[in-house]
């Protein structure tokens, strides 16, 4: 992982058979971003586990092109990745919230790092109708 932070942007390169999820958790973390929009994720996955929609994740294992965006924002004090991808191959295509990935050659994020405090509270409305990610993004 490379990492690199201007004035208003972070920008991190994931390199191969990285975790997407946990390495840009870990470089919001190490930049102090607690909260920012994910403007731009391309890249290759060679996995990945996707929720397509309520009650239903799939695990693609293959080789797909990525592209994505999504925010940062705190949940019990530690960052959480929220991030949506639109991924394919020639064995189909799939868009969903993108749970775990493994980098297949690289991928590229850019971050823009916000001012406000965004923050995720657990939603058990949600959780009990079957939501896998019960998050609710607030403000403080």
């Amino acid at each position: 992982m490379k990492v690199k932070r201007s004035k208003n942007m972070l920008v991190i390169r994931l390199d191969e058979e990285e975790e997407v999820i946990s390495s840009i958790t870990e470089a919001v973390a190490s930049e102090g971003v607690e909260s920012g929009i994910i403007t731009s994720f391309v890249g290759a996955l060679k996995g990945c586990r996707l929720i397509l929609r309520k009650g239903l994740e799939k695990p693609i294992s293959t080789h797909m092109e990525a592209v994505g965006n999504g925010n940062i924002s705190l949940y019990k004090g530690a960052p959480l990745v929220h991030l949506h991808v639109a991924a394919g191959s020639d064995t189909g295509f799939w868009v969903g919230h993108l749970t775990e990935g493994v980098v297949d050659i690289f991928c590229e994020i850019a971050i823009i790092p916000v001012d406000l405090k965004m923050i995720r509270k657990y939603g058990q409305s949600l959780a009990d109708s079957g939501v896998a990610v019960p998050y609710i993004l607030d403000f403080e």
